[in-house]
């Protein structure tokens, strides 16, 4: 399994034997595990007591929301990010780069944006 993840064998242990360890992990790699296991990356996260969000939204509405965000605080997205406590440029710049982002990342972005991170989680 660690080399459909690409990732070191010790990696995945942590991820076997820590729940925590999935929040670190980039979404590309989070998402890579799901379609190993046959479940959504929602399922890995939140179990199946979760109901999906009413809307998905694709990553760049996710990050035209998250520079809504930013213009509406005054338009620097360094101070915004350091409010939010993670780097946003780089999603700003190309919402494809949320797949680097780990599942912590993309919560907190999220919800310092006033939108529901899992609604930009894949299938």
């Amino acid at each position: 399994m660690a080399g459909q993840l690409d990732i070191t064998f010790e990696g995945y242990r942590d991820i076997e034997d820590f729940e925590d360890e999935v929040d670190g992990l980039p979404l590309k790699t989070l998402h890579r595990l799901a379609r190993a296991l046959g479940l959504s990356v929602l399922y890995i996260l939140e179990g199946d007591a979760t109901d999906r969000p009413i809307r998905s939204i694709s990553f760049a509405d996710f990050s035209n929301a998250v520079a809504e965000s930013v213009r509406a605080s005054g338009g620097d997205a360094d101070a915004w990010g350091d409010r939010a406590g993670w780097d946003v440029v780089p999603l700003l710049r190309d919402p494809e780069e949320i797949w680097n982002c780990c599942v912590e990342g993309l919560r907190e972005i999220g919800h310092a944006a006033g939108i529901d991170w899992r609604a930009a989680l894949p299938e």
